[in-house]
């Protein structure tokens, strides 16, 4: 069996060509950086250890990712065919080339200038580089702290400077050790001015919340200390990042160059300027404007505000209830009013005293008769959202209702929303809001079939903020219970059972279980459909016919792989056994979808009445018409010319080919390439996808 690479990426002992390497990336950097007013950066060992280990970790399993470090972080990987000293200039080039799609005029975050704004980011102090390679293969990575790329308003603006700035321009803060004495304190200048500092925070809110039509805020002492807790967090670990509260959260972050007398106002402001990205018209959650909505959130009456400092620097925390921002259908419309709306326009929902009587009662008016309108609106609303894609009626069970009525009111008093550890499938919806708000089985449903915009039918599985559509339509389902409890004061949880469960992720039972919208019921089983799928023959082709597929493959993708400056591949028989289990697993299932094993993937299908077996000319032609996708002009990846884009990848060196069939004329092909090819890094499609007549 052949072996790729042979590392050699663990090293006790820095050597001089080690220390070489740091010093020219710590330069490069700093001769950037000076060029934009920052100031210089310093190596850190300690950042210098945990970039090592990711990019030792990166090379092991031949992926590029991003690891879970607070840091500021960039990744570089660059191929050779031959043997090559690299230089740590290199990466930080790389880098910062990214400065031509960079919009100092629009100042912020994009996915193809990071690199590039990280580099030059003013507030950061410290570098460090870890190094992996196999002498022809190297992974870069550089970490830095603070981190870079915050986009709170203003940061960039502060942080990522025009060349030619000097160091005093637009001056953001610099860094200093905290001052011992005021470590992990959570008071500005004391407990007296804690409480004008809480003053003026709830004030600011409540200006704003008047020019949108919303009632004020009153400080909750619970609240207070919830998010004192979590800004004592963020201060100590010198992040930004929210906690796994259920109530609303607002997050603020600052430096002074000196000792400064912080005002609670500031925050506020800084999130109320978010108003200038929201539109009105278009109403809904967007990262960039959360703060905002969070702020002027109508049915928001609670709020709570913890601070932590060292002097220079604050973390602010600011936590709501009820919560705001969410995205249930109609919900930012009703909360978020526009500039100049009164109090009385479009209330959220109408605000009456809660019936003492009724404090944490589980029904939704009181009533047995209202409960059991809900359940019958809520199967019909189930079984129409079903019968659109497919899926047989539901019918309505006691003894799940009765498990999903204890849950709901379980999560209720505890404020909870999370799953029981019930067998069956589970649905939750949770609604807040003013005193004697109420709930319809319509509504609910339809919170949970919207999800249906993120779900992709062509890649059917599990996929993200799709889970209770999927369980909603899921085919194999027959029965289901539902329970709503409402506490009467202004919140109301809605639980529901699904029996046999949905969501089930064994190969095959989302494409069988969720169908596209216009889908016929029909009455024939899924179990045994899915038995049939399970159990498909993989007919083995012969040895003989194996290996002139192979060959000819192979030959083919070295011809194409030619025309484009590409050097020509090896076959590997390790990669090659990875290919022909995963056709034959493909053939099984009765799907195509990729491995996920770090290589380059293409794959290929053939259907049809012929049992003749696809030559590896065809397969290779198929793949190869994909260049006309495909824009030279403007390298990067293209969806629908993957194939092609892979197979003529300069770096690639290795391939590993496999064939199978189920014998009734159905072939599926797949291809693996080592190093793998599509890598979206800033300029890796310009040198490796050449275009066609270019020279090796």
């Amino acid at each position: 069996m052949e072996s790729f690479l042979q590392f050699k990426i663990l090293r006790k002992e820095k050597t001089m060509t080690d220390r070489d390497f740091e010093r020219q990336f710590v330069d490069a950097h700093n001769d950037y950086r000076q060029k934009h007013g920052a100031p210089p950066l310093s190596l850190s060992k300690d950042l210098c250890n945990s970039a090592q280990k990711w990019a030792n970790h990166l090379l092991s399993s031949k992926c590029l990712k991003h690891s879970s470090t607070d840091h500021g972080e960039n990744l570089y990987y660059a191929s050779s065919s031959v043997p090559k000293e690299y230089n740590g200039k290199d990466a930080v080039d790389s880098w910062y080339s990214e400065i031509k799609d960079y919009h100092f005029d629009k100042p912020g975050f994009t996915s193809g200038t990071g690199h590039f704004t990280q580099v030059v980011w003013k507030d950061s102090r410290e570098v460090g580089v870890g190094i992996a390679t196999d002498g022809k293969t190297i992974i870069v990575v550089g970490q830095y702290h603070p981190a870079g790329n915050i986009s709170n308003a203003g940061y960039f603006e502060k942080n990522v400077l025009l060349p030619g700035s000097s160091p005093s321009d637009r001056h953001s803060s610099p860094v200093r050790k905290p001052d011992p004495s005021q470590k992990g304190t959570t008071h500005p200048e004391g407990k007296g001015s804690d409480r004008v500092f809480e003053r003026q925070f709830v004030d600011a809110h409540n200006v704003y919340r008047q020019k949108h039509g919303a009632p004020p805020l009153t400080l909750s002492r619970d609240l207070c200390n919830f998010a004192h807790k979590w800004a004592n967090h963020l201060l100590s670990s010198k992040s930004l990042q929210h906690s796994s509260t259920d109530h609303g959260e607002n997050l603020y972050y600052a430096y002074s160059s000196a000792p400064k007398k912080f005002d609670g106002k500031d925050a506020v402001d800084n999130w109320y300027s978010e108003i200038k990205d929201y539109h009105f018209d278009k109403p809904g959650f967007t990262s960039g404007t959360g703060h905002f909505t969070q702020v002027v959130w109508k049915d928001s009456r609670e709020v709570g505000v913890g601070i932590a400092t060292d002097g220079k620097t604050i973390f602010v925390v600011g936590q709501y209830h009820p919560a705001g921002n969410i995205s249930n259908a109609g919900y930012f419309e009703k909360n978020v009013l526009p500039p100049g709306s009164s109090p009385s326009d479009r209330p959220s929902s109408p605000v009456r005293k809660p019936d003492p009587g009724q404090k944490g009662t589980t029904h939704p008016q009181g009533k047995g008769s209202d409960l059991a309108q809900f359940h019958r609106d809520f199967l019909q609303a189930c079984n129409f959202q079903r019968a659109a894609h497919g899926a047989p009626g539901l019918t309505l069970d006691s003894a799940l209702s009765r498990d999903a009525q204890t849950w709901a009111q379980t999560l209720l008093k505890g404020r909870l929303l999370k799953n029981s550890s019930s067998p069956h499938g589970e649905n939750i919806w949770a609604k807040t809001g003013s005193p004697g708000i109420t709930a319809t089985g319509q509504e609910v449903v339809d919170a949970w079939y919207k999800q249906v915009e993120n779900y992709d039918f062509s890649k059917p599985g599990h996929q993200d903020k799709t889970g209770q559509f999927t369980q909603l339509v899921w085919r194999s389902s027959k029965e289901v219970g539902v329970g709503m409890a409402n506490s009467g004061t202004g919140m109301v949880t809605v639980v529901a059972n699904f029996k046999p469960a949905g969501n089930i992720t064994n190969p095959g039972y989302y494409a069988l279980n969720v169908l596209p919208k216009g889908s016929k019921v029909t009455n024939e089983p899924v179990q045994d459909v899915t038995l049939r799928m399970q159990t498909l023959k993989v007919t083995s082709l012969s040895a003989s016919e194996l290996d002139t597929f192979v060959r000819d493959l192979l030959t083919s993708l070295n011809q194409y792989r030619s025309q484009h400056g590409a050097g020509r591949l090896e076959l590997s028989s390790a990669l090659t056994k990875e290919a022909q289990e995963w056709a034959d697993h493909l053939i099984s299932i009765n799907r195509l979808m990729n491995s996920n094993k770090g290589h380059g993937e293409n794959i290929f299908c053939l259907s049809g009445s012929s049992k003749t077996a696809p030559t590896g000319s065809y397969v290779a032609e198929s793949w190869y018409k994909e260049i006309e996708k495909y824009d030279f002009s403007s390298p990067g990846f293209k969806n629908g010319a993957g194939n092609f884009t892979q197979m003529v990848w300069k770096s690639s060196k290795q391939v590993g080919l496999g064939l199978a069939t189920n014998g009734l004329g159905k072939f599926i092909a797949v291809a693996f390439f080592d190093p793998a090819g599509n890598i979206n890094n800033t300029d890796y499609f310009h040198d490796n996808v050449k275009t066609k007549g270019s020279r090796m």
